[in-house]
């Protein structure tokens, strides 16, 4: 069950042009970022959402779980969970923003639906 809302395209946005020139390289950033949510029970699906909202919410805790419709207690649980399998803590800045821009290259890409 993903998030719904409008499909994000490249055009739509000034950075994203710049960020989808070279697919490839923003395939293996996503593989290698957030492959590792493959090994999630449920798969990274739920993981991927988690983050998405996460993002779209500002990062604002209390706004992301209820976005999802999930306790304080269980979002906390699923940040902890992204940092464990990804190793980039979704509360630092430096790992925040390269967890998101894999997030945006996975909806660029239909990752972890499709292929590169």
């Amino acid at each position: 069950m993903g998030l719904e809302g409008p499909l994000l395209y490249a055009s739509d946005l000034l950075v994203y042009p710049v960020l989808s020139r070279d697919r490839q390289a923003m395939a293996d950033l996503v593989e290698s970022v957030l492959g590792p949510l493959h090994q999630a029970r449920g798969g990274p699906q739920p993981l991927l959402d988690t983050l998405t909202a996460y993002f779209d919410s500002g990062c604002v805790v209390t706004e992301t779980a209820r976005r999802l419709s999930l306790s304080v207690r269980a979002l906390t649980y699923r940040l902890g969970r992204i940092h464990t399998l990804t190793g980039a803590d979704p509360a630092d800045p430096a790992d925040r923003y390269t967890l998101q821009t894999a997030v945006i290259g996975s909806r660029l890409l239909g990752w972890p639906g499709a292929t590169a």
